[in-house]
């Protein structure tokens, strides 16, 4: 900062902190810190010895060479080596130049829009004053700028630039809570000012004048009270302080236009929103306004809103539109105008927890317009993401309100994708996109509807995959890694670990509660339940009084065909979802898919015979759909109403599992997601059901074989029909095989660690092992982006630690207990998983072929199998039920 502002270092840093204090007192305190201190002094004697030399001789203009992103390309590339754990911990990810540029220029397009705003000078409108909550290293603001001087330079003359970017910057107003990040916005910003204003900095009278413009920019806790006052601090610190006492006062009373920005990011925040999260004893919270009511029947998705994003998004609406709902003693006037626009992941769009911002936001708001930037979905490509570290999709979405807005009328929202692709073919496409060009897709106007296109076409008419079923829930959440492992074994040497400890603490940590150390969570060591997980050993007392052997491990469906082993524990599992272990036996069967997004490629769902985890589809949530809604298989989890309007249109009676393996044959391959990949933007599976008889019955003849391999024979099996109740095998010769010298080796010097694939000779490489015989589809085989044997193989290797993402707690030592080479139980199963998708690779085109004809034929609406269902549970109609007494988790289940 004192080199750009040119300010000599030689004379010692504590001259520097003197000299900046008089133009810019929070960077020249923040400097006092380390001067004014003589202990700082002495230990840091060589460092800043060092410093001294290397930024006295910095010419800034000669290393930025004229480039005005050089202090942030410096500042994400020091912090990318310097602290990328703070990045990821505060979810700090900076926008593209491009799509902030894109940004500014829609904010500004639709201010002057005479139809809406009318305001003719757009940003650089006295009457608009504009904050970024989340600044960062100032991106938006310096947009901001560029925008109007550009606009400025073509309407009145460069000469006129000047005086309206002065003018100007009393309007713009900047939040950061991150002091680096702050730091470097002042550099921007005082950089671009130098050049928009046309300073020559070697000239006294320049100087003094730069000197003398301060940027609204505050190092802030946006998402703090804006009624709180600072307690006393040091007087060193009093630029803090100060700085603190303006933004709560902006955010207090002064009236903002326009909320621009990128968002922080970071789910499961809970505790991390502040005064927007849990209000004040004047003021109840705002994020309170977004909570569904209960009777909307969503309140475990609710968590969702406990995200970073989120409460940003809450503020930005609270400042910017005021609240139509609140007390007479609220802070801000209500019902005024403006507009908000942020980028941010996409959750938001369609989940069912964000039913209540959606339907305020219709209600605060006129207009709304979504641009989606992750087409590709979920983990795209790096080529193709807007932000190159981000997995999530995201999404930019401008909301305007205006003058006299009705509030009984819902918002206008409209929706447009950009090309699926590199990034840079996105940057083309919203480079020259405008609010009212064509291309835009209006989106249903229900209150709580997604802000996503209406389905169209024969899609819009096929029933949702919830439709079919009673009951869909979460899969098993254990919410600890080491009650989980490929084997057994390793799973009881975990447990024994774990109750010889003998120090409590140790103990502890080893158990790895879900929270912290006053509040571990819903499961630690010394918690004592009443009840244990059905058809599993229950004890009653605490895991750290407990010295007994572990509770015998049972198979448990990890991953879409990825078999592995889980203690049955109750007093272990965080969100064990006891339903499913009540309605668990042999004859049960659960479908897996994703709910909150769409599948890329692959197969749409999976099924497993198994308790599913949480994450079984492909690792990223989804959800369970049971077969059965008990264990004795009597109650059906199938909607009665589906199985009379299928047997009167069929003619012949339907069974529950010709349901499933109906649902099998038709979305259980890939060309199921490419055939409706572009109404898949929408997240939600719908499914074709055909009105053919002799359609429904191949569908389910060929569903059968699929879940038979989907659960490695142990389901759907009928050895009279090929599928026998045993591992599928391909047929002989064409199936995986391990030759003598391509055997996998045991030993622990040798345990493999790296997989990889010979497309010339069909050969899967396991470290100095092999097999033969694997075909390209095989090794390529993927579910929604996750690639099953890579996947697979991560789980066994030798070094199977996996990367820590944003500030997720680090694994319990005890997962670090595995078997010291390559067990054969792992190449037995290996070879399982091949036979599977062989089979299944080889079943693709009969699926597709019979999807293809399924669409072409006549389906059955999803009002017509509604209007079924509805008629099956009127008063009269056949109880689907006998009268035998049900398990009280068998009443969950049902719901």
């Amino acid at each position: 900062m004192a080199r750009a502002k040119g300010i000599a270092v030689t004379a010692g840093l504590d001259q520097v902190s003197k000299a900046l204090t008089q133009t810019n007192a929070l960077i020249g305190s923040a400097l006092r810190l380390l001067t004014d201190d003589v202990n700082n002094q002495a230990a840091l004697k060589t460092s800043l010895a060092t410093l001294t030399r290397v930024l006295g001789v910095v010419d800034w203009s000669v290393i930025s060479k004229g480039n005005p992103e050089a202090w942030l390309y410096f500042y994400q590339y020091f912090l990318s080596i310097y602290d990328n754990e703070l990045r990821k911990r505060t979810g700090s990810y900076y926008t593209p130049p491009e799509i902030v540029t894109a940004m500014v220029r829609l904010v500004d397009e639709v201010l002057r829009d005479a139809r809406r705003f009318g305001v003719a000078e757009g940003l650089a409108s006295p009457d608009v004053t504009l904050a970024d909550p989340a600044m960062g290293t100032g991106t938006f603001l310096l947009g901001v700028l560029r925008r109007i001087s550009d606009a400025t330079g073509n309407d009145q003359g460069h000469g006129a630039v000047p005086a309206v970017v002065q003018a100007s910057l009393k309007r713009i107003i900047g939040f950061e809570i991150q002091f680096g990040p702050f730091a470097v916005a002042q550099l921007r910003l005082l950089a671009e000012i130098t050049d928009l204003l046309d300073l020559d900095l070697k000239k006294s009278k320049d100087k003094a004048k730069l000197d003398s413009i301060h940027p609204r920019l505050y190092v802030a806790d946006t998402l703090g009270n804006p009624d709180e006052e600072s307690e006393w601090i040091p007087n060193i610190l009093k630029p803090l302080a100060d700085s603190r006492r303006e933004a709560n006062k902006i955010k207090r009373a002064e009236p903002i236009t326009v909320v621009i920005g990128n968002p922080p990011y970071k789910e499961k925040a809970k505790g991390f929103g502040g005064w927007v999260e849990i209000g004040s004893p004047n003021v109840k919270a705002p994020l309170a306004a977004w909570m569904p009511p209960a009777d909307w029947g969503v309140g475990t998705h609710t968590k969702h809103l406990r995200n970073l994003y989120v409460y940003f998004w809450r503020w930005a609406t609270w400042k910017v539109f005021g609240d139509s709902t609140a007390e007479p003693s609220a802070l801000l006037e209500t019902n005024r105008e403006g507009v908000v626009c942020f980028i941010s992941v996409a959750g938001f769009l369609n989940g069912p927890g964000f039913q209540k911002m959606r339907a305020d936001l219709r209600r605060d708001t006129d207009e709304i317009w979504v641009i989606d930037c992750s087409p590709e979905g979920h983990q795209p490509d790096v080529a193709t993401r807007v932000f190159q570290d981000v997995q999530q999709p995201v999404c930019i979405v401008l909301a305007s309100r205006f003058a006299n807005t009705d509030s009984a009328k819902p918002a206008r929202v409209r929706f447009r994708s950009l090309p699926a692709g590199r990034r840079e073919d996105k940057f083309e496409a919203i480079a020259v996109l405008t609010l009212d060009s064509e291309g835009w897709i209006d989106c249903p106007a229900d209150w709580r509807a997604p802000f996503l296109p209406t389905a169209t076409g024969d899609w819009a008419t096929f029933p949702a995959l919830e439709d079919f079923f009673v009951y869909n829930g979460s899969g098993v959440m254990p919410g600890r890694t080491w009650v989980i492992s490929p084997d057994a074994e390793s799973l009881r040497q975990r447990w024994k670990s774990l109750t010889q400890e003998a120090n409590p603490q140790r103990k502890e940590r080893l158990f790895h509660p879900h929270g912290s150390e006053a509040d571990p969570g819903d499961r630690h060591t010394k918690k004592a339940l009443s009840e244990g997980l059905h058809g599993h050993e229950f004890r009653a007392m605490t895991i750290a009084l407990d010295k007994g052997p572990i509770i015998a491990p049972v198979r448990y469906g990890f991953r879409s065909f990825d078999r592995q082993w889980i203690i049955p524990d109750n007093r272990l599992l965080n969100r064990p979802n006891p339903a499913l272990w009540a309605a668990q036996s042999a004859k049960q069967v659960y479908l897996t898919a994703l709910q909150r997004t769409s599948p890329s490629n692959g197969p749409a769902l999976t099924f497993t015979g198994l308790i599913p985890d949480l994450d079984h589809y492909h690792g990223r949530g989804g959800r369970a759909f049971p077969l059965w809604a008990d264990a004795a298989g009597e109650h059906l989890n199938i909607q009665p109403g589906l199985l009379a309007k299928l047997k009167e249109t069929c003619k012949f009676t339907v069974t529950a599992e010709d349901v499933l393996a109906y649902l099998a044959a038709v979305a259980a391959h890939p060309a199921y997601v490419a055939c409706f990949s572009t109404n898949l933007v929408q997240p939600g599976l719908r499914i074709p059901l055909t009105a053919d008889p002799a359609l429904f019955k191949d569908a389910v003849r060929l569903g059968r074989e699929v879940i038979w391999l989907h659960t490695f024979g142990e389901r759907f099996f009928a050895p009279g029909d090929g599928r026998p109740a045993s591992a599928p095998r391909l047929p002989h010769g064409k199936g995986p095989r391990i030759s003598a010298e391509g055997a996998i080796p045991s030993g622990a010097d040798e345990m493999p660690n790296a997989m990889s694939y010979d497309a010339t000779k069909h050969r899967l490489w396991m470290g100095s092992g092999h097999v033969d015989n694997v075909s390209p589809e095989v090794w390529a085989y993927e579910v929604s982006g996750k690639q099953v044997l890579v996947q697979w193989f991560s789980y066994r290797r030798r070094d199977r630690s996996r990367p820590i993402i944003g500030d997720r707690r680090p694994p319990s030592p005890l997962g670090e207990i595995q078997p010291d080479g390559w067990l054969a139980e792992y190449t037995t199963e290996l070879l399982n998983v091949l036979h599977v998708l062989g089979r299944l690779v080889a079943l693709e085109p009969a699926q597709a072929d019979l999807l293809k004809r399924i669409c072409a034929g006549p389906t059955l609406s999803a009002d017509a199998l509604r209007a079924a269902i509805t008629a099956a549970k009127l008063p009269g109609a056949v109880k689907r039920r006998s009268g035998k007494a049900r398990d009280s988790r068998q009443e969950k289940l049902i719901g």
